[in-house]
């Protein structure tokens, strides 16, 4: 699928970009290299949920959490959370949605396992347990989560730019396609500010 420059332009302005998608789906790839390119720091929200151990932080803190990391003017947030997605959305420009197949998210989550193993990653704690309730998110995803983020997009989600990526080619070719903007490029947009 090749994305639009006029697509490409609006997300390389904005300021506030979300990246969401499967487990496994190439969403911290993506964040990371947009991340450099965009010159935008980024939040892999599974750094700030799971505490050591895989221990997840309570809902209502989550929510605290959230709110905090959602105030600075620039950022690319990596994950979907739902119980939080709505917020995010809103404090969003843009967002960019990978919709990869059960297969290739399974595929993600293997290799990535077999390359850090147990070691710090990037985006997530260390030891990230692949047991039958992660192994069932990602293969509920397309029916159960793919549904409720396309429902909030329509809903909530007409101020910003969205972006789908179908595949690992796609997501290359938007890397690709941000390369080639000139790196004098800036954002046209005023920095959003918080109240």
């Amino acid at each position: 699928m090749s994305i639009s420059a006029r697509a490409v332009d609006a997300l390389i302005s904005s300021n506030r970009i979300l990246v969401v998608g499967p487990s496994g789906s190439g969403k911290t790839y993506l964040s990371r290299r947009l991340g450099e390119l965009l010159d935008r720091p980024v939040v892999h929200l599974d750094t700030c949920f799971w505490r050591p151990g895989w221990i997840s932080t309570p809902q209502d803190e989550w929510r605290r959490v959230v709110d905090g990391l959602i105030r600075p003017a620039r950022w690319i947030m990596d994950g979907t959370y739902e119980s939080t997605f709505q917020v995010r959305l809103a404090a969003a420009d843009a967002v960019i949605v990978i919709e990869r197949s059960r297969w290739s998210c399974l595929w993600g989550v293997l290799r990535r396992t077999m390359t850090h193993g147990n070691a710090l990653r990037p985006d997530a704690p260390p030891g990230q347990p692949i047991d039958r309730a992660f192994l069932r998110y990602i293969w509920r995803y397309p029916g159960h989560t793919r549904p409720l983020v396309r429902h909030l997009l329509a809903e909530h989600g007409r101020h910003t730019t969205v972006v789908v990526l179908d595949s690992a080619k796609d997501i290359d070719r938007l890397v690709l396609q941000c390369e080639a903007i000139p790196t004098s490029s800036e954002s046209t947009r005023p920095e959003s500010t918080t109240a």
